[in-house]
């Protein structure tokens, strides 16, 4: 027997079936990652995950540079050339949403953790992360999607290891590590760099640039999960 189906089963299924149920998961995902770290009711953590997401959409200039914008790309002999025509200004931005609120969080959880070994966590996995972001033009500051947490986790477990802490406080660490090591590691240290990405606004924490942070510190707890 053969089955016919029409082309936009699969592309309905997608959007109706797969979509919401990852979008669900990571909500509650999410959710117990803000209970996990504040103690909070799962209301209160639905609310935070609610102004993050309304946030996301808001972005905040903070200054202006002078960038350059690519109007051509020609291939000679399989080299290609760029063709760079008028200077334009490149504003960067803080998005709410993605870097802000993060911010605030991770800064909140810092202080419930000794400060000395959380603030070397955070040196280390800055630079590391560092190393792995690269400036790609008109895309952004990009880095490898697991990239960040696993570097923010690494550091974390070496730290307490290294310090005798409690094993408990990996789920906290590794949020602090990787919000402030994706900031500092991707964003801060490649500000010098951005005038390779063109023109146009360049948001931390805003998806397309310098995108990530959020999902950096909650992938990061998610993944210190599987150590406790």
């Amino acid at each position: 027997m053969r089955y016919f189906f029409p082309p936009l089963i699969l592309p309905l299924f997608v959007l109706f079936v797969i979509l919401p149920f990852f979008a669900l998961t990571f909500v509650l995902t999410t959710t117990q990652v803000f209970k996990t770290l504040f103690g909070i009711s799962t209301i209160e953590a639905l609310m935070i995950f609610s102004v993050i997401v309304v946030g996301s959409f808001v972005n905040l200039p903070v200054y202006k540079i002078e960038g350059r914008e690519v109007v051509r790309r020609r291939s000679i002999f399989g080299i290609f050339y760029y063709y760079y025509v008028e200077k334009k200004q490149i504003v960067v931005a803080i998005n709410v949403g993605g870097a802000l609120i993060p911010s605030i969080l991770a800064f909140k959880v810092l202080l419930t953790l000794p400060l000395f070994p959380a603030l070397l966590s955070i040196v280390i996995a800055s630079f590391l992360i560092y190393l792995f972001a690269k400036p790609i033009p008109g895309v952004g500051i990009v880095v490898p999607l697991f990239v960040p947490p696993l570097i923010a986790l690494m550091c974390s477990f070496t730290i307490i290891q290294v310090f005798e802490l409690n094993l408990l406080s990996l789920p906290k660490l590794a949020f602090v590590s990787g919000v402030f090591g994706s900031i500092v590691g991707a964003d801060l240290m490649h500000l010098k760099d951005i005038k390779e990405i063109g023109s146009g606004v360049v948001s931390i924490g805003g998806a397309g640039t310098f995108d990530g942070i959020f999902l950096t510190g909650v992938f990061s707890v998610v993944f210190s999960f599987l150590l406790l």
